[in-house]
Parts: C-alpha cells; sequence; structure tokens
C-alpha cells in the first residue's frame, strides 16, 4: 500500500470515529433531560403545593439551589397541573424596573414568555390550557366579542410558572420581591 492511500485511508477512519462520536455526544445531550431526577420541576416540588406562589430564597454565594442566581432578581413560582382544568396566572407589575414570566413544562422546556410590557392595568394574565381545553374556550367564543385572554397551550398536564422582578438598587429588592410574591395560579372553570 503507497503512503497516499494509507494518508486516504487514515482520513477516512479518522472522518468516520469522529462522526459517530458526534452522534454519540448528540445522543446523550438530548436525552438527559428525559432521565434526570432532580429536574426544575422535582426541586420546585419540594419547596410548595400545586397552584401556589412560592417565593424563592434571594441567591446568595452560600445558596446553590438554582445555578447563575442574580441577587438583584426576586422571583417566584407556582406549580400547576391541567389534568383537572385551566390556570389562570396573574402577576402584578410596576414597582419592579422589569418583570418577566415564564410558562414552562414538567421538564423545564420554556412554552411562553413575557414581559411587563405586555401588561394592561399594571397585570400580566394569561390562561394556561391543554389543546383540548383550547377547543372547549374557541367553541364557546363569542365572535362579536371575542376574548381578550392570552391563552398559553402547554405540551403536558403538569409545568410551572416563573417570575422574575428586577431591583435596580440593593433598597428596591424588597418592594421587588413583593411583586413577584403577587404572582397568582388559580383554576380558571371552563365554559359549559
Amino acid at each position: 500500500m503507497r503512503l497516499g492511500e494509507r494518508f486516504a485511508s487514515a482520513t477516512a477512519y479518522l472522518a468516520a470515529v469522529l462522526i459517530v462520536a458526534a452522534l454519540v455526544h448528540l445522543i446523550i445531550i438530548l436525552t438527559i433531560p428525559l432521565v434526570a431526577t432532580r429536574d426544575a420541576f422535582a426541586r420546585l416540588a419540594a419547596l410548595g403545593p400545586l397552584n401556589e406562589t412560592v417565593g424563592l430564597a434571594r441567591p446568595s454565594p452560600s445558596e446553590a439551589r438554582f445555578p447563575y442566581g442574580d441577587p438583584a432578581v426576586a422571583s417566584a413560582f407556582c406549580r400547576y397541573d391541567l389534568s383537572d382544568g385551566p390556570i389562570r396566572v396573574k402577576a402584578p407589575v410596576g414597582r419592579a424596573a422589569f418583570a418577566s414570566l415564564s410558562f414552562h413544562t414538567r421538564r423545564g422546556a420554556v412554552l411562553y414568555a413575557l414581559t411587563d410590557r405586555a401588561a394592561t392595568h399594571a397585570m400580566m394574565e394569561a390562561v394556561v390550557v391543554t389543546p383540548a381545553q383550547l377547543r372547549v374556550f374557541v367553541a364557546h367564543d363569542d365572535e362579536d366579542n371575542p376574548s381578550q385572554d392570552l391563552r398559553i397551550v402547554s405540551t403536558s398536564n403538569e409545568g410551572f410558572v416563573l417570575i422574575r422582578a428586577f431591583s435596580e438598587l440593593p433598597s428596591l429588592y424588597a418592594a421587588a420581591q413583593e411583586e413577584a410574591e403577587g404572582l397568582s395560579c388559580a383554576p380558571e372553570p371552563l365554559p359549559k
């Protein structure tokens, strides 16, 4: 075998090894969230019951419950289960310099996010529904007077809503925490 043929053979072998290694790496990265036992939902479940707002402790160097927390951002969450019906999420805005709501699936994937700029009457509000519940709402909508609700369709029955409120100064953190803890998640009846 000549040197050129050996080099071509070695290059093809190395390329095949790299492609297989990249595929294995990608598959492992994509499977980790599916098999993780200490995901965000599990860690939040230990802190509070369903449909109840729970304020998160201010991040500090000694508190590492959630990684990369910003000590200038107050946070609260509520977990939900849509098996018994949709939930209405409300969050007051206006005290903090910036506030955001994010809606997550059971596995932590973000379904939807909105900021205080989407608020009307100093309130961010949305209804979280399953596809079947959305069909019920749509069937009962009045064409002449359409619903003004923001309806977020969840791909799973379980999930959580996270609010973050930014405090520009350390002295304003208490107001941001109060705004974050104003989050409410309440069952919403289906129209009949």
